[in-house]
């Protein structure tokens, strides 16, 4: 017996929503992404006297001396772009092309920076720590991505036969 059309729709019809809200989340990190690095002043200035409060209290309470605002905004940066290599593995890229991607997107902002806004500091620390980011969001979106059950299929049933529900 064969399918009604109707059914065979459905995880296509599915599988685009899916595709397209991706997409859409992309795009709002990207451009969450475009407003912090294209900001003429830096975005962290407003925050400055709760930062140095908030390393005071922090080695006060047992934190190393050595953990300053210097290593919080590099491990800011790495976390910066982890959703970058998740939306790109998410999005069917190749994780070298993820990774290559969030390196690019790195030096696009720095030279940005570098180029237009004065108050803005481009550094190489910073295309290291967002292509790490990259980096990371992409290994742990592959072995998320593998790890995942494939939902097994009955005995003679090819792969173009849909299931049945």
């Amino acid at each position: 017996m064969e399918t009604p059309p109707s059914r065979a729709v459905r995880p296509a019809a599915r599988a685009a929503r899916r595709r397209a809200a991706l997409w859409a989340g992309a795009l709002a990190y990207l451009a969450g992404v475009a407003a912090v690095v294209l900001w003429p002043a830096p975005v962290d200035r407003p925050a400055a006297g709760s930062l140095a409060r908030m390393f005071s209290w922090l080695h006060r309470h047992g934190v190393p001396g050595w953990f300053g605002y210097g290593q919080f905004e590099w491990l800011a940066n790495v976390a910066f772009f982890v959703p970058f290599g998740v939306f790109a593995v998410l999005l069917g890229f190749r994780a070298w092309a993820a990774v290559l991607g969030g390196f690019a997107a790195s030096c696009a902002a720095e030279a940005a920076q570098f180029l237009f806004l004065a108050e803005r500091t481009a550094s190489f620390a910073d295309i290291a720590a967002n292509t790490i980011g990259a980096l990371l969001g992409t290994l742990a979106t592959v072995a998320v991505v593998r790890r995942r059950p494939t939902a097994p299929r009955p005995a003679g049933r090819s792969d173009s036969t849909p299931a049945r529900p």
